[in-house]
């Protein structure tokens, strides 16, 4: 019984010391939204975590954030948020605004045209003083980002001059 006493101690040392470095070694989950966040970053946009809508439960989702080119005169402050059904009286099937404030009504064709061609789990569209973003739960993987993207980068520039407000000059035409 001697003789494995030491090998025991050893054995005890080494899983002491390498558990705590596999605890923290990124899951495989940790990496795909690190490739996802990273590919972000690289087409130029910013990744935030907003907290989930209402409609959705508790929690947080990452929020790919398309910049703007000109953000002078911008309407900004609205976002549109998946609901638990659709109803009628929604802006766009199961998409309705969050509170009060709304996009321009020129900008509306644009926003139910991108709805549609969202992920399935996404969850808002935000616009912000730093962009249009799209929150998203992550989850539909290469495809679902391929998508936002592709979204981002066809709308975003139309939806910017679609909520500008006029100048003054051009206001009184």
């Amino acid at each position: 019984m001697s003789g494995w006493l030491p090998l025991l101690i050893i054995f005890f040392a080494v899983a002491l010391v390498i558990g705590p470095v596999m605890w923290l070694k990124p899951s495989s989950r940790d990496r795909r939204l690190a490739e996802f966040r990273q590919r972000a970053a690289g087409a130029g946009m910013v990744v935030q975590m907003s907290r989930l809508p209402e409609s959705q439960g508790e929690g947080t989702a990452a929020v790919y954030i398309s910049r703007w080119e000109d953000p002078r005169r911008l309407q900004t402050g609205w976002m549109i948020e998946l609901q638990r059904m659709e109803h009628g009286m929604h802006f766009s099937g199961r998409w309705d605004w969050r509170g009060e404030q709304q996009a321009p009504r020129e900008a509306w064709p644009l926003l139910r045209e991108l709805l549609t061609s969202l992920p399935p789990d996404a969850l808002a569209l935000h616009a912000t003083q730093a962009g249009l973003g799209i929150q998203w739960r992550e989850q539909s993987g290469e495809s679902g980002m391929d998508s936002l993207l592709a979204a981002l980068d066809k709308f975003r520039p139309e939806i910017e001059e679609a909520i500008r407000r006029p100048r003054p000059a051009e206001a009184g035409k």
